[in-house]
């Protein structure tokens, strides 16, 4: 079938260049049209069902509304898990689906449940579904400024005017304000005034709400034109809601003025905005689920330009966080890499060939394929991202390996065959010669990749791409190497070629290789017994190497996470985070500190007042400080020879990222605060993945919140001393102040009021809801009504509220309850309907997966758990684990299907079990080698830079395997020297491709090691097990050799045991 492709592209040439020609315009338009951000979306595929229920303890809203809705959301089809958060005053659930279940189907099936929901819910409680975008969906956070503008004013530029602007750009699914005060009219009023008046605070709530309407009467008609009729009444000002008349006393009219005071204030809030030390306002950009990241802040960093002119005089929008420099500088790191790539496998071809057409022919498959990859992401929807780019960058030094393949073959043949055959002939010949070998070659590749397709969770979702890119570029490679490299010979291998004796580099290298052969075909088992030992070797320095998930990926800004005690006021903890980003933004490599405290006005943000959240933006390196290098070995060198180490070696180097981290954390330490390091896409794909904001994490699972509470501070007392550990912080659930009204329902009766009125006071008179919205253009704001600050703000206060009887007499809120003061929960977390807690911990200076082992054996030890209670721990380490239990059955599988395609194309058992285990074992140990020297990791990077080699290495085994096929197919053999000189011949035919194959794809790789820009600490670790690998996997050039000569050798000898006569007649083996 090969050949006969081979022999059809040859009389169609014209056909095949200009299909090729369709392929680079398509490719070009893949590259200019395919979405770009730093890694694909690894989000799970959630939906957030958002309540508010303002004023409600987190108990009543866990008891009333999220148990209710998580109970009754577990049986909508599909779901994974449902996880659920009880704050103060609002409830959110995380209903995560299965992979397979589309998005917007999963919105739809949970509508529709909360459709049904809502009649098991309170009165006036409605859930709403959160915005459709992912959960890395805040990609861009800015703040409101302007010289002369209070905090309302700018919240309310924030929320009537940038906020919907800003919604309307194409890919935003929401905007969400945070920050400052939403201004609102207060209506303060006196309960003594009320009581001279015998008034209510109902009164005043229902004459309020009263005066609040417009209303149309139609349409009268006169002088021949049609007047719409309409009654104004809406409040525009303080003044209209001061004249707004309660009730009469004495026949006198009495006015809200007179029972209290009106005036504009700041609504109720749980979070704010600082940057530097200032209050400020912001807002957040989610955006829509499958958009593009790059274009969005484009259109978003546009629109804005388009309505600074309309913005008041002097206020502007200053971003302080956005993915676009991120993904430039990932995107210009592996270009860069790509490029370098190309340029030093271009020079390994010209060295080896030193023929400028051959070269041309070689390298033509860099950007062709490459073309294709982009093509191929652009109909699969796949991003353009650190990923998909490193699948590409890592296929780069072999996508030239089957053009140099065929090109060589065709270039010895006609030299070989000139004046033999016609010149196409020739080239048709040599080509069919190679052409099945090349395909099942790249087939086994392609093959032995597939194990990264069947990666699922968050580790399917970042290597897929990668397996699909590398793919699409090999594939092309190999279908160029058939179809258009034949072409490209006929046109461009003429004229006078030398042969490879003449060539220098090819000289040298037969030179070198031919001896070297024949003393391995000589001394068998004493050459054999080398890679064994290097094989041997790698297997004890592998257990020496840690274990994770995937390297850190370096975002070029800090995520600064602190916790405070759950007890603290919004106001003392704001001025701790002031405090805080004063002394972050006093450190010479931090440009901007802009710490959010509480949550933003989202579905997407279940941030209690406890927690801060400070985007940490970093200046270039090249601005950070200086250290000075101290060379220990310098002091057992003497001091007159100092001068010249300090001339070579560099005194001076630039402080890490880890240094700075730890500088500020000691510069941040505050008695009650827990402080935790993160950045903030790692941070949103570890609470999506695993419902914790840390690295690792512990979950408790049981009945009781104060037992888990318990549980979670003697977990975080045991782990404290387990090497490794950094920012353990355990979830303090009940310790939030509560001052509870228990209502007497002896007394209440005597006075002949219920529940619900007494109820109505404290919920009233104390909290104040929003009664109603004022219409003022193009703004609305809340009117609420509650006690004046002074009757509220303090304990003997509270006690001296006034309950209206049904008599008319006002009674003393003691008389009817009892005020107790008690500690409860802040927020109540669970997953699937039980109650959770965590302790928080990241890792530093060890491996994840070596500390998760010592810190649960640890725990287990320590702690005892009550009967009903469970842990969970979690965090990346376990899509580690997940990807090694799949990894353990694809990788074994794939082996197989090589196996039988190897089989397939020789039929021969012992040479196919030659090809798969010569290089295979001797790449693993090249690679865990080196993989041990750089001080890499094992992760699931590493494991598929691993099993990328595992096809590329069987190719040079192929060749030469081929090759030798088709000598002892020809030739009779007479004796072991026979053998040994076929042998060798082989090998001496075929080295100079399989050299350069190997060459391309390890020094090719090169580059990726020096690069330093964002991304190349996750590009690196898979790159490592290809370099070491393929270099070490050179060996196989004698193997191969060995085994087969060995093989033949044993065939020989047991002919002419048989048959003595062979030795003069020959035999075929």
């Amino acid at each position: 079938m090969i050949n006969k492709l081979i022999e059809l592209c040859l009389k169609n040439r014209f056909l095949i260049i200009c299909f090729y020609l369709l392929v680079i315009f398509g490719g070009v338009f893949g590259l200019k049209n395919i979405n770009m951000d730093v890694i694909p979306d690894i989000g799970e595929n959630q939906c957030i069902v958002f309540t508010d229920w303002p004023g409600r303890s987190p108990q009543d809203v866990e008891d009333q509304v999220t148990y209710p809705l998580t109970v009754n959301l577990l049986g909508v089809p599909g779901v994974k898990v449902v996880r659920s958060q009880s704050g103060f005053g609002f409830s959110m659930i995380f209903v995560v689906f299965q992979e397979k279940i589309d998005f917007y189907w999963a919105r739809s099936r949970v509508l529709e449940r909360l459709n049904f929901v809502q009649a098991l819910l309170p009165k006036d409680v409605v859930p709403r579904l959160g915005p459709d975008a992912t959960g890395l969906g805040q990609i861009f956070w800015y703040t409101v400024e302007g010289e002369g503008y209070d905090l309302g004013q700018l919240r309310s530029i924030q929320d009537w005017f940038i906020r919907y602007q800003l919604n309307a750009v194409e890919g935003v699914s929401e905007v969400a304000g945070v920050g400052g005060f939403v201004r609102q009219y207060q209506v303060d009023v006196d309960p003594n005034k009320l009581l001279a008046y015998r008034l209510t605070v109902g009164n005043v709530y229902e004459a309020v709400r009263k005066s609040n309407t417009d209303v149309g009467a139609k349409v009268v008609e006169s002088n021949n034109m049609e007047f719409i009729i309409r009654g104004l009444g809406f409040i525009k000002n303080v003044s209209d809601i001061e004249n707004i008349t309660v009730g009469s006393y004495n026949g006198v009219p009495i006015f809200v003025k007179n029972v209290g005071i009106v005036q504009v204030g700041g609504d109720f809030r749980r979070g704010a905005l600082d940057k530097e030390g200032a209050e400020v306002a912001g807002g957040i950009v989610i955006m829509r689920q499958g958009q593009n990241p790059l274009e969005v802040i484009k259109r978003i960093k546009k629109k804005m330009k388009e309505i600074a002119p309309g913005l008041p005089p002097g206020v502007k929008i200053v971003p302080f966080y956005d993915r676009e420099g991120l993904i430039y500088r990932v995107i210009d790191t592996l270009r860069e890499a790509l490029i370098e790539e190309i340029i030093i496998t271009s020079l390994v071809v010209a060295i080896f060939l030193l023929h400028v057409r051959s070269i041309f022919i070689c390298c033509l498959g860099f950007p062709i394929s490459v073309l294709v990859s982009f093509l191929g992401m652009y109909f699969m929807g796949i991003d353009s991202n650190i990923m998909s780019l490193t699948g590409i960058a890592i296929a780069i030094g072999e996508v030239s390996d089957m053009s140099i393949v065929m090109t060589e073959n065709i270039y010895r043949n006609l030299i070989e065959q000139k004046d033999k055959k016609s010149r196409p002939q020739i080239i048709l010949d040599a080509s069919k010669e190679v052409g099945s070998s090349i395909f099942f070659a790249a087939l086994t590749t392609i093959f032995m990749f597939f194990p990264v397709f069947g990666l699922t969770g968050q580790e399917g979702k970042l290597f897929k791409p990668l397996a699909w890119t590398k793919t699409f570029a090999i594939g092309a490679s190999v279908v160029m190497a058939i179809t258009l490299v034949p072409i490209l010979c006929t046109f461009l291998l003429k004229g006078k070629l030398r042969p490879m004796e003449e060539n220098f580099s090819s000289r040298m290298l037969l030179n070198g290789y031919q001896p070297v052969l024949r003393w391995v075909l000589d001394h068998k088992k004493t050459f054999l017994a080398i890679p064994l030992a290097i094989v041997v070797s790698s297997v004890f320095v592998a257990k020496r190497i840690g274990r994770e998930f995937m390297p850190p990926l370096d975002e070029g800004s800090i995520l600064f996470m602190p916790v405070m005690l759950p007890s603290v006021a919004l106001t003392d903890a704001f001025r701790v985070m002031q405090k805080q980003d004063m002394i972050i933004k006093s450190f010479p490599e931090i440009d901007m500190a802009v710490g959010k405290l509480g949550r933003a006005e989202t579905p997407t943000d279940p941030a209690p007042v406890e927690m801060f959240e400070t985007v940490v933006t970093l200046k270039p390196k090249e601005e950070w400080r200086k250290k000075k290098i101290e060379y220990k070995f310098l002091n057992y060198v003497p001091p007159f020879f100092h001068p010249l180490f300090h001339w070579v070696l560099p005194d001076e180097r630039t402080i890490t990222r880890q240094e700075l981290i730890k500088e500020m954390d000691e510069a941040l330490r505050i008695p009650g605060v827990a402080n935790i390091w993160t950045q903030p896409i790692i941070n949103r794909v570890d609470m999506l993945a695993t419902g914790i904001r840390t690295s690792v994490g512990v979950k408790i699972f049981g009945t009781d919140l104060n037992v888990l509470q318990q549980l979670a501070i003697d977990i975080e007392k045991a782990l404290q001393d387990v090497p490794g550990v950094a920012d353990l912080y355990a979830e303090r659930i009940t310790g939030k102040p509560y001052l509870e009204y228990h209502i007497k329902r002896e007394e209440i009766a005597r006075y002949g009021i219920n529940i619900q009125d007494v109820q109505d006071v404290i919920e009233s008179a104390i909290g104040g809801e929003n009664i109603s919205t004022t219409v003022e253009g193009r703004e609305r704001y809340p009117i609420r009504v509650r006690y004046a600050r002074e009757l509220r703000d303090n304990f003997d206060a509270l006690k001296k509220i006034y309950v209206p009887s049904s008599g008319g007499q006002r009674i003393p809120i003691t008389q009817v309850a009892d005020i107790r003061y008690v500690m409860g929960p802040a927020m109540i977390s669970s997953e699937n309907a039980l109650l959770r807690a965590y302790v928080l911990m990241n890792v530093r200076g060890k491996d994840p997966m070596s500390f998760v082992e010592e810190a649960s054996r640890v725990v287990s030890q320590k702690v005892m758990l009550p009967h009903g209670y469970f842990v969970q721990w979690s965090g990346q380490f376990e899509n580690q684990i997940r990807a090694r239990k799949r990894l353990q059955i694809l990788v074994p599988l794939s082996m197989v299907v090589g196996f039988l395609l190897i089989f397939m194309a020789f039929k021969s058992f012992p040479q196919t079990m030659f090809i798969l285990f010569a290089g295979i074992p001797t790449a693993i140990a090249g690679g865990v080698w080196l993989q041990y020297l750089f001080g890499y990791n094992f992760s699931v990077a590493v494991w598929v830079g691993f099993i990328s080699i595992f096809g590329i290495v069987d190719d040079d085994s192929v060749l030469i395997t081929t090759y030798i096929n088709d000598l002892f197919g020809k030739r009779k053999m007479k004796s072991i020297h026979d053998i040994r000189d076929t042998i060798l011949m082989a090998g001496t035919r075929r080295i100079r491709p399989c050299v350069m194959t190997a060459a391309t794809t390890f020094i090719g790789l090169i580059p990726i090691l020096w690069e330093t820009g964002a991304g190349a600490e996750v590009a690196k670790p898979m790159a490592i097990p290809s370099i070491g690998g393929m270099a070490m996997a050179l060996v196989s050039v004698f193997i191969i050799p060995c085994l087969n000569a060995w093989h033949k050798e044993r065939k020989f000898l047991k002919a002419v045991k048989q048959n003595p006569g062979i030795k003069e007649t020959g035999v075929f083996v």
